[in-house]
């Protein structure tokens, strides 16, 4: 079975697939399913709304806080009296800790950032709500208009609107795509997308041109162009690579090598194909001819602006919401697609991991008006997924918009076209590899599989365990 859901072929998963929550050395437990819930309407149709503030988690930097702000005074100005507080929690990890922290506690918010892998952490609680519900609802809601003047506000998308959101960062968010749901949810969606990144390759073209090097495509020439930089500077790191567990997990779906599965056994990336990979890559390592964010002790961006000269490094694969960080005026710099792996054929698969925050609401059981703070918080996410928004968020943040009209903006157009400005020039690359992305599996300890291996690959490439064990002890901590 393949490990991964490619993002154009999600919709093809079937629900027959979604497998029992087992441990990872464990065996076969009782199947658990849940509904994803509705928050439930008050008895007394009049009950006057209590909390009318709406909290919203995510992981926004300075620049997108700021484009965010103005989403949520929109969204104040046309329903007044309702508030959203933006609370920032960190980076992702910290974000899915402290949501799974407060949903034990009953002090969860309504809305928040989310990747699959949380929510299946989220799912068990019973709190996850149902979005379809409120997607597909034709009733409106009371507002106020630009001029001032009443008017309604639909609460659901039209069809020509769900069609406009890229079909694989919408299907992405279906309920079958979650080990733990319902079948007859299979369709409903849980999640709606927000803004998306993947990882890209910059380099330095100054450097590429002084030795006569062509840009790699495939991870042979990276390391071949690699070992020519190394010669010329031998004090150099020719790659820097941000996120060790990506690498991994990368490198299994372009070879088609087993990394996780929604069926029992969960954990499968302890296999022959990984340990080859990771000594080999340890024979790499030893060449002193890359470094990862995690050995370096920070993103290795910082390393590439400083070019080889100065110790720094040629290549950095990174993510492409990181742009604005790779930028310098101390070379010409380029973006690629990251390197290919080759196959047997001679083809090269570029699968590319499919990265970047969604959205996904909670009921939080305010007493006398759940479902009218539900409805509300789905009120917001549409500011959020507005195509003016999406644009000049996009600008700000290096994310890719989720909306395709989004590129019909005439400021987003005339900004795309800037060669100069590297988030553009990103931003371009990434929508040019769109066909390729791909996400793992969202189960309950898929987070954890995650971490483990980013964490196995550190250990084996540095020596401190061979990676048959560290791959063994990865999966052993994966937790029951």
């Amino acid at each position: 079975m393949k490990r991964f859901l490619k993002i154009s072929a999600i919709v093809a998963l079937s629900v027959a697939s979604v497998a029992g929550l087992t441990a990872c050395g464990g065996g076969e437990k009782e199947k658990v399913f849940y509904d994803p819930i509705v928050p439930a309407q008050p008895e007394d149709a009049n009950a006057h709304a209590k909390n009318k503030e709406i909290v919203f988690y995510s992981t926004q930097g300075q620049d997108p806080s700021k484009v965010t702000e103005k989403a949520i005074e929109s969204f104040e100005a046309k329903f007044p009296g309702w508030t959203v507080k933006h609370v920032t929690a960190g980076g992702y990890d910290q974000l899915r800790d402290k949501i799974s922290s407060d949903l034990q506690a009953g002090t969860q918010p309504d809305l928040a950032y989310c990747y699959p892998d949380h929510v299946a952490r989220y799912i068990p609680t019973k709190k996850v709500v149902n979005m379809s519900h409120f997607i597909e609802s034709t009733s409106k809601v009371k507002g106020v208009a630009e001029d001032g003047s009443e008017t309604e506000y639909t609460i659901g998308f039209t069809k020509e609107e769900i069609s406009d959101i890229i079909p694989g960062y919408y299907n992405e968010g279906k309920a079958k795509n979650f080990d733990g749901f319902k079948p007859e949810y299979a369709e409903n969606l849980v999640t709606l997308p927000f803004s998306k990144s993947t990882e890209a390759l910059y380099y330095n073209q100054t450097v590429l041109d002084e030795l006569g090097l062509a840009v790699p495509k495939t991870w042979d020439e990276l390391w071949e162009a690699c070992r020519v930089v190394k010669t010329k500077y031998p004090e150099s790191t020719p790659l820097g690579y941000d996120s060790e567990a990506n690498w991994f997990i990368t490198m299994c779906e372009q070879n088609d090598w087993e990394y996780t599965s929604i069926e029992s056994p969960h954990y499968r990336f302890n296999n022959e194909n990984t340990v080859n990979w990771l000594t080999e890559l340890k024979g790499i390592f030893a060449e002193n001819l890359f470094t990862t964010k995690t050995l370096f002790g920070g993103y290795t961006s910082e390393l590439f602006i400083k070019g080889p000269a100065q110790a720094g490094s040629v290549f950095s694969i990174g993510s492409t919401g990181g742009a604005s960080h790779q930028f310098t005026k101390n070379f010409t710099w380029g973006v690629a697609p990251i390197p290919g792996s080759k196959q047997a054929d001679g083809s090269i698969r570029t699968d590319n991991i499919s990265q970047g925050p969604s959205l996904v609401m909670f009921d939080t059981k305010d007493k006398g008006n759940a479902y009218e703070k539900a409805v509300m918080t789905f009120m917001f996410v549409k500011e959020l997924l507005d195509p003016t928004f999406q644009a000049e968020f996009s600008q700000l943040s290096g994310y890719m918009p989720v909306r395709i009209s989004t590129s019909e903006n005439p400021t987003f157009q005339e900004w795309m076209g800037k060669a100069d400005d590297i988030i553009a020039v990103t931003i371009n690359v990434a929508l040019s590899a769109k066909d390729s992305y791909f996400v793992s599996p969202a189960f309950n300890g898929s987070s954890t599989a995650r971490d483990q291996v980013g964490t196995a690959l550190r250990y084996a490439i540095t020596g401190q365990k061979t990676p048959e064990k560290a791959l063994k002890d990865a999966v052993r901590k994966c937790g029951k």
